[in-house]
């Protein structure tokens, strides 16, 4: 029994320049591993759908065609507009010939939920960072304030001499002593 040749595609339409590429699983791996090591390799072609990349598969499927054009109109107007507006906007701008046209206008409250989906998770990516590093100050000035009392008390100062002069809150500085205590023990 022979079995088809398995080919795997992945369509982009972000908005940075990508050309066509083949990407490999492999290519994720660390630095310096052993390529005899894995039992598969999996390549995946990822085409580049924007018009302006004038893609092949472009002109052989009229569908991709109209979804690329669909993606783009909300891309254009989404700042200006809003998202959920641009998406109202590119279904009615969309030529009436265009065979996605209709499947786009009757299912349009699916559509909006993907758009903003795609479009929520760039921005909650965003945000997550931003929390991420705001979270990893707040610990980083808590572990040197922690450091700062720990050396304090090591040179026989009071918790109440640390309190007052560095401005902590008696709490944090009793509660570093206790563990600095309980870790010497």
């Amino acid at each position: 029994m022979t079995l088809p040749i398995p080919r795997l595609a992945v369509f982009y339409n972000g908005e940075a320049d990508r050309d066509d590429v083949t990407l490999k699983l492999s290519d994720s791996f660390p630095e310096g591993y052993d390529p005899s090591k894995p039992d598969v390799e999996v390549k995946v072609h990822m085409h580049n759908i924007r018009p302006q990349y004038g893609s092949r598969l472009l002109a052989d499927c009229k569908v991709l065609s109209e979804y690329s054009w669909f993606i783009e109109a909300v891309r254009k107007d989404k700042e200006t507009l809003g998202i959920e507006p641009a998406i109202d906007k590119a279904i009615e701008d969309m030529p009436d010939d265009f065979e996605l046209k209709a499947f786009l206008a009757e299912h349009k409250s699916e559509v909006k939920n993907m758009c903003l989906t795609e479009y929520n998770e760039a921005e909650t990516m965003e945000l997550f960072k931003a929390e991420g590093v705001e979270e990893g100050i707040k610990q980083g000035i808590s572990l040197r304030d922690t450091q700062k009392i720990e050396e304090m008390l090591r040179r026989g100062k009071t918790v109440e001499e640390i309190a007052d002069f560095c401005n902590y809150p008696f709490e944090q500085v009793k509660a570093v002593e206790e563990s600095l205590r309980t870790a010497t023990l």
